[in-house]
């Protein structure tokens, strides 16, 4: 009997995230299958200890599948089909409720015993030459969620008067802020796959980054992690070696666009194609200036004050 498991949504932080899950079923000692449901999801099978292997959604037919052979898909459960997490709706629904609580009762409901309160990370390679290093993760594939170049480039400058070496994982070509950092003099470590970031990421002191996938791996891997929000904070995963800082309530405008959609019905994706787009590609922040956007709400200075609070803490990898 082998088994399948489709993470939530299609980004690489929804896999992340889902990893809990995938482990259990690897535990249960059959043949376990990740279904990947995008581009930004591909790389990181190999370093999933005890995966039998991956597919990419788009080549994978449930219907195909072998008498006994399972999938789990934890993109149709009703718990994210019904609503857009951190809408009104939700809010309601599940007051309080994090990512991880969403999937603790999507597992638990399709009999997956995962263990969200313990993080297991994914298998890495050490790099000494980013090891006590502090990492700026800036990019992201939603521009609403990123945080200005001026903050990035000032908080450098407060931390590397504190002793801190400061480099940037991220790609210029995906990423005006990552590329403007590049341009202001900070150390950009060249990752050109996936595994690579994830090496880099493991093996530095420190990590600072917006709600992005490579936030969520750093968290995982057990990093020392200070992330920033916008106003949903519905991906903040309580763990010690984590905190996190949002900005106040978009306005009424950006709120209209962003549940304008509702990509919680796409149960299945095809982000395969060229120049296909995300749900996060598809609207920006009303504000004229990059220094109106709420998140530059949150100052260099509360992130250097919230960093310093776990700088002290040691990877649990």
């Amino acid at each position: 009997m082998a088994q399948y498991l489709s993470p939530i949504s299609s980004g690489l932080g929804d896999l992340i995230v889902s990893l809990p899950a995938i482990q259990a079923l690897i535990k249960t000692g059959e043949p376990t299958y990740l279904v990947m449901r995008s581009p930004y999801q591909y790389g990181l099978s190999d370093r999933i200890e005890g995966l039998a292997g991956s597919v990419r959604e788009v080549d994978f037919n449930e219907e195909n599948l072998a008498n006994g052979d399972r999938h789990f898909n934890l993109r149709a459960h009703p718990l994210q089909s019904d609503y857009v997490w951190g809408s009104i709706e939700f809010e309601e629904k599940y007051p309080g409720y994090k990512i991880n609580d969403v999937l603790r009762g999507i597992c638990s409901d399709y009999g997956i015993a995962a263990d969200f309160d313990n993080l297991a990370p994914f298998t890495s390679k050490r790099r000494p030459d980013c090891a006590g290093k502090t990492v700026f993760i800036p990019g992201s594939a939603g521009i609403v969620k990123c945080w200005p170049a001026s903050h990035w480039l000032e908080l450098a400058e407060r931390l590397e008067k504190q002793g801190h070496d400061v480099i940037v994982v991220g790609q210029t070509n995906n990423s005006p802020t990552v590329k403007q950092l590049a341009e202001q003099g900070l150390e950009l470590v060249d990752t050109p796959t996936l595994a690579d970031a994830l090496d880099v990421l493991s093996s530095a002191a420190l990590a600072i980054g917006v709600d992005t996938g490579l936030m969520h791996l750093a968290v995982t891997q057990g990093i020392p992690t200070v992330g920033l929000f916008r106003y949903n904070t519905m991906f903040v995963r309580p763990y010690p070696h984590f905190r996190w800082l949002s900005a106040p309530l978009c306005p009424e405008e950006c709120l209209n666009r962003e549940y304008g959609d509702v990509p919680n019905k796409t149960i299945t994706f095809d982000l395969w194609k060229e120049n296909a787009l995300s749900y996060w590609l598809t609207w920006t922040c009303a504000a004229d200036e990059q220094s109106q956007h709420c998140m530059s709400s949150i100052t260099p200075d509360m992130v250097q004050e919230t960093l310093s609070e776990i700088a002290t803490r040691k990877s649990i990898t």
